[in-house]
């Protein structure tokens, strides 16, 4: 199953803010052009750049197969283990195929690029260095810590459709810190 361990990343503000101002310009978004750092070291075995950013919000576009992911950037960590960072702003990679990388070198920075309504960073461990086809291996994250979880569930990929940008977070029984642990469903977390 290509991205069934994947994860859209947004950034969210202080007080749960996803977007301000106006939802149709990708200025308005926290997460757009943040930067995207490697979580691992590896070699850079697949970069594609030149694919516009989508204006939000829209109806989930359909791009051609092989722009599904847009400007993405594949990090080989392993032997048959790849991570994807996808959906980049054009213009915005910095590394070339080849390029050995260490955790925390930034790889460019997000954007709204292939299949994608509002910004975010889809990232995934992948078993061939192609999004499709390849299988989506499950993952843990060394720290991080829970600070709530979004309910309900009408909070999905297209922030820019809700009524505001803040995003209606709640306590969780999990909240504080994990060690080791892939992250639930919905859940608020600090790096």
């Amino acid at each position: 199953m290509p991205q069934r361990f994947a994860i859209d990343w947004y950034k969210v503000g202080e007080q749960g803010q996803t977007w301000e101002g106006d939802p149709a310009r990708l200025t308005s978004y926290l997460s757009y052009r943040q930067p995207v750092v490697a979580a691992a070291g590896g070699r850079v075995v697949e970069v594609q750049d030149g694919i516009p950013d989508n204006t939000p919000p829209v109806t989930p576009p359909v791009p051609p197969i092989e722009e599904t992911v847009g400007n993405h950037v594949t990090v080989e960590v392993a032997p048959g283990r790849y991570l994807l960072y996808a959906h980049l702003t054009p213009g915005s990679l910095r590394v070339r195929e080849g390029d050995h990388v260490e955790p925390g070198r930034v790889l460019g920075l997000i954007g709204n690029s292939g299949n994608s309504t509002t910004p975010h960073l889809h990232f995934q461990v992948m078993t061939t260095p192609e999004p499709f086809p390849t299988d989506s291996p499950p993952f843990t994250f060394r720290t991080f810590r829970v600070v709530g979880q979004v309910e309900p569930r009408l909070w999905d990929d297209n922030l820019g459709t809700q009524p505001t940008g803040v995003l209606p977070i709640t306590p969780f029984p999990y909240d504080g810190p994990h060690h080791a642990r892939y992250p639930l469903d919905r859940e608020v977390l600090e790096f």
